[in-house]
């Protein structure tokens, strides 16, 4: 018994701190990384104060209002400097619907932001950082139950240090509220599938209903529970529940739905038909899954992070091998969002916010991809694991760092290749286990890398380049205990 609850201590410790430790990393300056000046994260900041101070959303939009709506055409400047852009402004503004812009006002209120004037990173963001926290604890729970502990641990390592991961968290998107929602969802509809209580159910519809309030695609996402719910129900011979079930399910959401048509209707019904008719019309088509997968980004530029792209040949691996019980669940929900993204969000569209919920379960992939390298260690893992997992190394490059030189380059790829080329040949054990422990440690080494590029990424881009800033708060200003000397770059 003692030993039991030692093993457990020693758990819950390593849990803590993995998260304690990603935590940090995510909040550390995230005001300065994506950039100050993400206008499209001012969408919901305007919309945000104005529904705070005056119960109507008023915000900038490049889609097709009446003049008549129209009420202001120029420039918004941060206290009469940078950031600043050239907007136009509407009201009422009804490219969305209003709960997401609620959240982001109310946090940039708090902290003393006015309507007209462009609102700092720091206050929109400030919230963000804690929903994400709190996605990164489903990240471990949802990867526990089907995986195992460690992966869990794995799995919430890798949403916390990756690149792409950690910035398309800090920003103040509806996705990034969604993300929280969707994964908290699989995670019922996985303990659902384990054993069918209704109680693991009931807060799906409103789950769902909060994503669509926030966005509309978040509505989507009450069809992934209804399929796995009936799926479950049906395969154990409980017809009748099932359908009582996924009743319940679609009805109880369906007063959120009408509430967004409450919303446009009660502010203007001719101009929330038109908006939501443009919107429905975007350019989809049939090479947007290629899209995903060849523009890696975060923003609105492609961010060759190799992790990221290690993640998404994980996903196309396991979708090819198929996968079993509950890890299928994981790999469906990976899959549904994609869905969503292509029928959604444009054939050549980079607005890679669109993408965000997807990145949980592409984080346990990712995991899935890792353990496999290690278990394989053969010449192919090591090929992948070589090439791809210290591909990070060149986002630490700008004018003043260099890269790794030709000659380094290629005399550690070579001596990566020697153990397993080796056992190929002679097939002895002792090569194995030296292609084992070379690709954890090249593991080990790409994780550094991450992290160095994530402490030092606003740094790296604006050494000797004028850069806005806007004021910070305490949690921008969180560091690593102890371990921050050793990963802050010297920056002349």
């Amino acid at each position: 018994m003692f030993k039991l609850k030692k093993v457990n201590l020693f758990k819950t410790l390593v849990l803590v701190g993995v998260f304690l430790f990603t935590f940090i990393l995510r909040a550390h300056e995230y005001e300065r990384t994506p950039g100050v000046g993400h206008l499209d994260e001012m969408l919901y900041a305007w919309s945000g104060l104005s529904l705070v101070e005056t119960g109507i959303p008023v915000s900038w939009s490049t889609l097709d209002y009446p003049k008549s709506a129209e009420v202001f055409k120029g420039e918004i400047n941060y206290k009469g400097s940078a950031p600043k852009s050239s907007v136009t402004l509407y009201k009422p503004w009804l490219d969305e619907p209003p709960l997401f812009s609620y959240l982001v006002g109310l946090s940039a209120s708090h902290f003393g932001a006015k309507t007209m004037e462009f609102t700092p990173s720091s206050y929109t963001r400030y919230p963000m950082i804690f929903i994400s926290g709190a996605t990164s604890i489903l990240v471990f729970l949802i990867a526990n139950v089907v995986s195992g502990y460690w992966i869990g641990i794995l799995s919430m390592l890798i949403y916390g240090t990756v690149p792409i991961f950690i910035f398309a968290s800090r920003t103040a998107m509806p996705e990034t509220f969604i993300s929280f929602c969707f994964a908290l969802l699989v995670y019922l509809v996985l303990l659902f599938n384990k054993k069918p209580l209704i109680w693991y159910i009931v807060p799906i519809p409103f789950l769902a209903g909060i994503s669509g309030l926030s966005k509309p695609t978040g509505f989507f996402i009450i069809l992934f529970a209804l399929f796995f719910v009936f799926r479950k129900l049906f395969r154990e011979k409980k017809v009748k529940k099932a359908i009582y079930h996924c009743l319940y399910l679609t009805l109880l959401t369906l007063p959120f739905i009408a509430f967004y048509f409450w919303w446009g209707y009660h502010f203007d019904w001719q101009i929330f038909q038109r908006i939501n008719a443009i919107q429905s019309m975007r350019p989809v088509g049939f090479g947007s899954l290629a899209w995903y997968f060849i523009t890696p980004s975060y923003d609105t530029i492609i961010t060759r992070d190799s992790w990221f792209v290690f993640g998404t040949i994980s996903a196309v691996y396991f979708l090819f091998r198929g996968l079993n019980k509950e890890k299928f669940i994981v790999l469906m929900a990976f899959v549904f969002w994609v869905l969503v993204v292509m029928i959604s969000g444009g054939e050549n569209d980079l607005l890679s916010w669109y993408r965000f919920p997807s990145y949980p379960f592409l984080a346990i992939i990712l995991s899935w991809g890792l353990v496999y390298l290690v278990k394989r260690a053969n010449v192919l893992t090591m090929f992948i694991a070589g090439g791809m997992l210290l591909g990070n190394r060149m986002l630490l490059v700008n004018p003043f760092h260099p890269n790794v030189t030709p000659s380094h380059y290629r005399l550690i790829i070579s001596l990566l290749m020697i153990p397993p080329l080796l056992y190929l040949v002679f097939k002895k054990q002792i090569f194995k286990f030296i292609t084992k422990g070379l690709i954890v440690g090249i593991i080990v080494a790409g994780m550094f890398f991450n992290v160095k590029y994530l402490y030092n990424s606003f740094e790296i881009a604006c050494q000797s380049v004028s850069c806005p800033l806007v004021p910070s708060t305490f949690l921008s200003e969180l560091r690593l205990p102890f371990v921050w000397r050793y990963l802050v770059m010297n920056m002349p």
